[in-house]
């Protein structure tokens, strides 16, 4: 959500109290700056009274490392919230919906009530009635989210609300469509294909009164959040709150988020700002420079769909729900993407002269040749990434696999479950390669290297000469001597091909056993149960990645799959596979007899180097390398899961098998090769999604002395921090991928931390970095 300033007023009532503290967990999750308004007078509420309020209510977000200050006037308390929120230009609202002081209307009070009505922004109204106190309400904001939906603007907008707030905070969205069911399912199909991928969305179709249908669904489905337009639903045309909204608002057993949908056009954009705006019907992300031209943009996140939002601070286009930042010609600053935004020309003359960005050039007259091996991320990531910057020699992209390069997350989660396409994940289109004259030989596998002739030959026979040579061979799948191995239906996943094969044994009350519970053995878990497969899992460890989390952080895993009914078995190993021809039973090395009607094997992963056996490369648990990507053969490169590299940070070797290391290890390699690369630095980065969890991970650790856990293990909220001589080596995250990706600078710059520091929550992890370092100075 663009929510990077909330208002919220106190005057020191129950009502205010429960709202100031929805507001600053709100600001918490959002890293969003919180302005707290005060409205005094005597004899109901003095200066000193009010100074006094409005120091505490500051004492309280600072405690939990929200960035907060406050006004104060004698003034009407709606008009000097409304004036706060318009001159501070604020994102957010925060109201108790029975207003402030000694409102006692059964229906919204009636300060709430006219902020709504002229609300400069979005307004969120807290239902203070079910939580009388700021200890009623659980720490996670919200678990189910009601939007309405009639295919309009106002309801379109609405709903991408509702599923960006959903993503954020872990929730289920439940889309309803008030009318004709025939014209609804339609409605309801297209409205829900805009949510951002891993949020769970219910569709219900109703007749009668659409607000009062909301409010019973929102019921029903025990919600605690109902979102809606300000302009209403079903053709509302009032200038104030629509008559959807309005009666939503007034009788909501439920928190109300009003969502301002009134559309601004690239008129409204001043020189030097942009903004998601509606541009003929489609909403567009624009940046007007300095001259009055406009750079407009696809507005949707290329990492999982959220809508990207304007920060006029680092003028950047920055995604609220995992922290991808892209510039204003829509490349890629800041991962998690790894694509950029889609250039979305207005025309008539408005737009600007676009950036270089791969769309095809003038015919080729570069002598060299550049040869990658390894159609795999970092492969095709660094081919995009030579032409990108000018390499206008021959390029020749050389692949085991019948598939263009493409991202393996999905194929453990979204993909595996039929949710996305195989299209979604390639690295780049097919016309890219087309037009940017890239050779492409797919399912031709490389069998050796002759550094000394700089020949790469094929299966087949025929030779590949090259003048720099990168090798991206990724990794494949580890194969034991198992008993029954070779049996139908006893499947690995690794490529595209075998999430096919399994997606074709899932069906609603099978059976699947499942070795391994690593990564992505925990993600297809999750994926199978969520499809209604019963599933069991055996792991040769106490609890689900003990090697990598530890205990603490491992058993709190495993209480989340047993939740969602995996029966797990750990301490013991797969001895063999039984059945006629096709899997029927697992049978482990302590005596289990696990009936199945499949097996997924995930025994870990080795690098593809086979191939390079006669070269006299230099192999260290795959290709070693050094900090450019170079390998000790003149003219050899290489990057990604085969890589070995040096990595300045961690002072050792590092060999990484994440997705964003292989992206910026191939981008890195690309700009090596010709010559402009810079040591590689990268913290990896990666990240889990299970069931309606996250967990991100950043660094990269094998031992560790201290654990330093912020927040709650049981309670599913928190960031465990593993030490090392006091060196922040590794973080990892359960639904707080914010607080990874601050904690960042603290494993890049090595710096000693006080572990019960990293664990207070009235600390700001960004800035425990510089605060230790300036301790710990010899001025200090």
């Amino acid at each position: 959500m663009g929510y990077r300033t909330i208002v919220v007023g106190t005057d020191g009532s129950i009502t205010s109290t429960t709202a100031r503290d929805a507001a600053i967990r709100l600001a918490k999750r959002l890293r969003a700056r919180l302005v707290l308004v005060c409205a005094w007078g005597p004899p109901l509420l003095t200066r000193p009274m009010a100074e006094s309020l409005v120091g505490h209510s500051l004492e309280a977000a600072t405690r939990v490392g929200v960035e907060a200050d406050a006004e104060m006037a004698t003034q009407d308390p709606a008009d000097l919230l409304l004036e706060v929120a318009e001159r501070r230009q604020a994102d957010l609202l925060l109201v108790g919906n029975k207003g402030m002081g000694e409102a006692k209307r059964f229906r919204l009070g009636s300060v709430p009530d006219r902020i709504a009505h002229f609300a400069p922004c979005d307004l969120l109204i807290v239902d203070t009635a079910r939580f009388q106190t700021a200890q009623g309400r659980s720490d996670r904001l919200y678990k189910g989210i009601v939007a309405g939906t009639d295919g309009s603007p106002t309801a379109a907008e609405a709903a991408r609300k509702a599923f960006e707030l959903a993503m954020l905070v872990r929730a289920e969205v439940t889309l309803v469509y008030v009318g004709d069911p025939i014209v609804g399912a339609i409605t309801l199909e297209e409205t829900a294909s805009g949510r951002p991928e891993g949020v769970t969305v219910h569709t219900q179709i109703t007749e009668g009164d659409p607000a009062e249908q909301l409010i019973g669904v929102a019921e029903a489905r025990g919600a605690d959040l109902i979102v809606v337009g300000n302009k209403g639903i079903a053709g509302a045309r009032r200038f104030l709150l629509g008559s959807v909204p309005n009666k939503v608002a007034h009788y909501a057993s439920t928190d109300v988020l009003i969502a301002k949908t009134v559309d601004r056009t690239v008129e409204d954009l001043a020189p030097g700002h942009g903004g998601v705006v509606d541009v003929e019907g489609r909403k567009l992300a624009v940046y007007r420079d300095e001259r009055g031209m406009f750079h407009a943009l696809s507005p949707k996140c290329t990492h999982m769909g959220c809508t990207v939002d304007w920060n006029d601070a680092e003028r950047t286009w920055d995604c609220p729900c995992h922290g991808s930042r892209f510039d204003v010609e829509g490349q890629v600053v800041r991962g998690p993407a790894a694509k950029p935004l889609a250039l979305q020309p207005l025309g008539k003359g408005l737009d600007a002269e676009p950036g270089k960005r791969g769309r095809g050039r003038a015919k080729r007259k570069g002598m060299d040749r550049f040869v990658i091996v390894g159609a795999s991320l970092a492969g095709g990531t660094a081919a995009a990434k030579l032409r990108r910057e000018g390499f206008d020699g021959s390029l020749v992209l050389i692949g085991a696999e019948p598939n263009l390069p493409y991202e393996r997350p999905p194929l453990s989660k979204s993909f595996l479950r039929g949710e996305t396409a195989f299209e979604d994940a390639l690295v780049e289109p097919e016309t890219f390669y087309k037009e940017n004259e890239i050779v492409t030989r797919l399912a031709t596998p490389a069998t050796s290297l002759d550094p000394a002739r700089k020949v790469v030959q094929l299966a087949g026979g025929e030779d590949i000469p090259y003048n720099r040579l990168l090798v991206a061979t990724g990794a494949r799948n580890r194969r034991f001597p198992i008993p029954g191995i070779d049996l139908d239906g006893v499947l690995t996943l690794r490529t595209v091909d075998d999430a096919l094969r399994i997606r074709s044994e899932i069906a609603p009350g099978r059976r699947a056993v499942l070795g391994g519970m690593g990564f992505i053995g925990s993600e297809v878990a999750a994926s199978l149960r969520q499809r209604g497969v019963e599933v069991t899992v055996i792991d040769g460890a106490a609890v689900p990645l003990q090697r990598v989390l530890g205990g603490e952080v491992g058993r709190i895993l495993e209480e989340l799959h047993r939740d969602h009914g995996v029966r797990m078995f750990f301490n013991d190993r797969v001895a063999a596979l039984e059945g006629p021809g096709r899997v029927e039973r697992v049978v482990t090395a302590n005596g289990q007899r696990l009936d199945c009607d499949f097996a997924v094997l995930g025994l870990g992963v080795e690098p593809v180097i086979d191939w390079l056996g006669t070269s006299g490369i230099e192999f260290d648990n795959g290709v070693a390398v050094d900090e450019l990507c170079r390998t000790n053969v003149e003219g050899v490169f290489a990057a990604g899961d085969v890589a070995n590299h040096l990595h300045p940070v961690f002072r050792r070797r590092v060999r990484v098998e994440h997705w964003q290391n292989a992206i910026k290890h191939g981008r890195a390699a690309a700009l090596s090769m010709l010559g402009k690369g810079e040591p590689y630095r990268d913290v990896p980065w990666f990240w889990s999604d299970q069931y309606d969890q996250n967990l991100q991970y950043a660094g990269f650790h094998t031992e560790w002395d201290k654990l330093a856990v912020r927040g709650s293990l049981k309670g599913r909220d928190f960031v465990a921090f593993y030490l090392k001589d006091g060196i922040v080596l590794a973080v990892v995250g359960l639904n707080r991928g914010e607080d990874v990706r601050l904690a960042t600078p603290l494993m890049e710059g090595r710096v000693p931390v006080d572990a019960e520091q990293l664990a207070d929550e009235s600390r700001d992890i960004g800035s425990l970095a510089s605060v230790t370092a300036r301790d710990r100075s010899p001025a200090g």
